[in-house]
């Protein structure tokens, strides 16, 4: 088998190392997305674009094998260029190239998406779930910038999460994004939120709050503080139970409960959580009664 690597680097050369001592594959060249590196020679073998390879293919059969960080992202390139991926080599080991998307969403099932990488056992053993990454895609995560509309039509997805997530993206967004999550739903289906809670004392006295006593940066949120305010994906707004409620208000939701939060007097009210709904690992289980509640959680039904 005619093998091109792609990706000229560190993993890339360690995979031209144990391809030459691998009477399975024949290595025929790298490919690289720099433009930098796209035509200069490793050996005899001359840096090929995804635009050589496409030349390549009416010539001869070949397959890649992709040894890059993002390679997910050419991977997708690959794809719709009908070019054939053997695999990926990561961390100096050969593994499956899976790339879910939401092509390959099988929407005759209940599924579940989840807003952001996903981190935790129970949500990575849901064969119906699916994280939305903004930095990866892989069996278990679709590359998608949830701020943007989902290629996807309307009443298709069964549930939606979003657990520490909202926080990180302008207010001013808000309204349209979740609007498109309940686009998406199908009639009766859930919206579970889950935010830190800036009414908590646990997240209220560690706050940074302006001369008006606005809180403006919440160090353990992500992020830094300079002249611009929040940068580099830190909290840029601060929930509590009044903003959100009056965010949800001017949503399309109108079943909205309020499962956990805290009021402006700093009570704390919670409800029963049905975990199997949405599980949400900032929430005390049992036997964790002395971990600190500082969390807002909402289901919203369509």
């Amino acid at each position: 088998m005619k093998i091109i690597i792609f990706g000229y680097g560190m993993e890339g050369v360690k995979l031209y190392r144990e391809l030459l001592n691998n009477e399975q594959y024949e290595f025929i060249g790298f490919a690289d997305n720099s433009p930098y590196k796209q035509n200069n020679m490793v050996g005899d073998y001359k840096i090929l674009s995804m635009s050589d390879l496409v030349r390549l293919k009416s010539a001869t059969d070949f397959s890649v094998i992709i040894a890059a960080n993002r390679w997910f992202i050419i991977g997708e390139e690959l794809e719709k260029l009908g070019i054939d991926i053997r695999g990926i080599f990561l961390n100096g080991e050969m593994q499956e190239y899976s790339r879910m998307c939401f092509e390959r969403l099988d929407l005759s099932k209940d599924l579940m998406l989840y807003a952001g990488d996903i981190a935790d056992n129970v949500h990575m053993s849901d064969p119906n779930l699916f994280g939305l990454s903004i930095v990866k895609a892989d069996s278990k995560h679709i590359l998608h910038d949830i701020t943007n509309r989902y290629p996807l039509p309307d009443e298709s997805i069964f549930s939606y999460q979003a657990e520490d997530v909202l926080e990180h993206i302008e207010f001013e967004k808000l309204v349209d994004v979740i609007n498109e999550i309940y686009r998406i739903l199908k009639k009766n289906g859930l919206f579970r939120i889950c935010l830190p809670d800036y009414y908590s004392a646990y997240l209220k006295d560690i706050s940074m709050r302006d001369g008006a006593g606005n809180i403006i940066f919440d160090p353990t949120g992500g992020g830094t503080y300079g002249a611009n305010g929040v940068e580099n994906i830190g909290h840029v707004w601060f929930p509590t139970y009044t903003i959100v409620r009056n965010l949800l208000e001017r949503t399309n939701f109108n079943k909205i409960d309020f499962l956990c939060y805290h009021t402006e007097q700093g009570e704390l009210i919670k409800k029963e959580i049905d975990l199997s709904k949405g599980y949400i690992k900032r929430i005390p289980k049992a036997g964790e009664e002395n971990r600190p509640i500082y969390s807002i959680v909402v289901d919203c039904y369509k």
